[in-house]
């Protein structure tokens, strides 16, 4: 893979994480984990847990808000809001709804709403929590999702082909262009993207189609996670931070 280029990233402290998987933090610095099938939110004085075996394997966690937290469970077709102390605010049983759908995406929107992806239609849409309505907001998407992030106003997502498209909650589509090969990858900003191929990070510029190697220590990286300028790399229950800037 060529790459044009090197990001620095100043190492800022390692963290020691309760949780077989670690997801990623808020912002207000929740950390979020995830041990045996329980979900675990470390503040700076207390730690939270959410249990539900009874829906089976969580499949993604949205805590892009700290006041409302996203569980999907896939499995069950399910998705379950909590509070802020991991109280369980409300359960989503797609199976029960007029409407049959089988969600494959959900996160989190705007006015009580959250995005979803039924694969039966394949189609993106939007569920109100309060009205329980769906409103249909794409036509039919040419290939499945493989990847998907959400900010309040937007859905984002990779298909299988590697195109890299976002939706507006009015349902305009955008199409950004052809990502390269990863093994994990998370959106930024402006369709650009920090991916890892093999065991290494890269940031990948859009505008400018080039790859920059980031910079860091590690040389197995279980999982990654970026935010406001924090790189979090996360190795054997512990996490290290770095502060990096990007383009």
């Amino acid at each position: 893979m060529s790459s044009q280029g090197i990001i620095s990233a100043t190492k800022l402290e390692t963290v020691k994480i309760e949780g077989d998987a670690f997801l990623g933090f808020d912002n207000q610095l929740n950390y979020f984990s995830v041990r045996n099938n329980i979900l675990i939110k470390n503040s700076s004085s207390t730690k939270y847990q959410y249990n539900n075996l009874g829906l089976g394997k969580i499949y993604r966690v949205d805590f892009q808000n700290p006041l409302q937290i996203l569980i999907f469970y896939k499995n069950f077709n399910s998705v379950v809001l909590l509070d802020n102390q991991l109280n369980e605010i409300k359960k989503i049983d797609f199976n029960l709804k007029a409407i049959p759908v089988t969600i494959e995406a959900v996160a989190l929107s705007s006015q009580n709403q959250i995005w979803i992806y039924d694969s039966i239609s394949s189609k993106i849409g939007l569920y109100n929590v309060n009205s329980d309505a769906f409103k249909w907001i794409s036509t039919m998407l040419e290939n499945p999702i493989l990847y998907y992030e959400s900010d309040y106003t937007h859905f984002y997502w990779i298909d299988t082909n590697l195109n890299q498209y976002r939706i507006s909650i009015y349902g305009t589509i955008e199409k950004y262009g052809l990502l390269k090969k990863f093994d994990a990858v998370q959106l930024t900003k402006n369709g650009n993207y920090i991916f890892q191929s093999e065991q290494e990070l890269y940031y990948y510029d859009l505008k400018l189609n080039r790859s920059s190697k980031i910079a860091i220590d590690e040389k197995i990286i279980s999982k990654f996670f970026f935010r406001d300028g924090i790189l979090s790399i996360f190795t054997q229950n512990e996490i290290t931070n770095y502060k990096i800037i990007l383009p």
